[in-house]
């Protein structure tokens, strides 16, 4: 019996396994870990045995869905503006899924590119909120853009993350600020 094994094949048997320690660390929902990376749930439970993570630590539950988050303050929504920013900057990308609008798809290349997003994100906030989670509702609604997107302030032009629901406008906190202080 003639065994190929590719050197394409090993770097990517590594490149799960990396993916999947990255998510973990980052504090991902295995769910989630074992949709991005594509390892089973015998393989993650072994990988957090190994690497020594602690079984405390780990979120559980379904992983969060709403996007009112976002918009709860100020910082809130300037860290998911930020973050969504930075999705762009490094790469994320949405794929077609059959329907008018783009959504981003778990794969290995797509999470690699997330994490590298994020953990840009934890470079320049090490204080912020947005957990990883979120974060990837954030790329994938963004990525979407049926509720919230990118826009740019109608005043400084500055990134805002603006709210298709009508909720929120396309001024920048910022600038909603210094109009209010400006007109007492």
């Amino acid at each position: 019996m003639d065994i190929y094994v590719t050197d394409d094949t090993i770097g990517r048997y590594f490149r799960r396994y990396q993916l999947a320690l990255r998510l973990i660390a980052h504090g991902a929902r295995m769910q989630t870990v074992r949709d991005w990376s594509g390892l089973t749930r015998d393989q993650l439970v072994t990988l957090r045995h190994r690497w020594s993570f602690d079984a405390e630590e780990r979120r559980r539950g379904p992983a969060p869905t709403a996007l009112h988050v976002f918009f709860r303050s100020r910082r809130h929504r300037s860290e998911a503006a930020l973050f969504a920013s930075l999705c762009r900057i490094v790469g994320v990308r949405s794929a077609p899924c059959g329907t008018d609008r783009p959504k981003l798809q778990p794969a290995l290349e797509h999470g690699e590119v997330l994490c590298e997003a994020f953990e840009a994100f934890r470079e320049w906030q090490p204080g912020a909120e947005l957990t990883f989670e979120q974060a990837l509702l954030l790329a994938v609604s963004v990525g979407q853009a049926a509720h919230i997107a990118l826009a740019h302030c109608s005043d400084c032009h500055a990134t805002v993350l603006f709210d298709r629901q009508g909720e929120r406008g396309t001024t920048c906190d910022q600038c909603v600020h210094l109009g209010r202080r400006s007109k007492s």
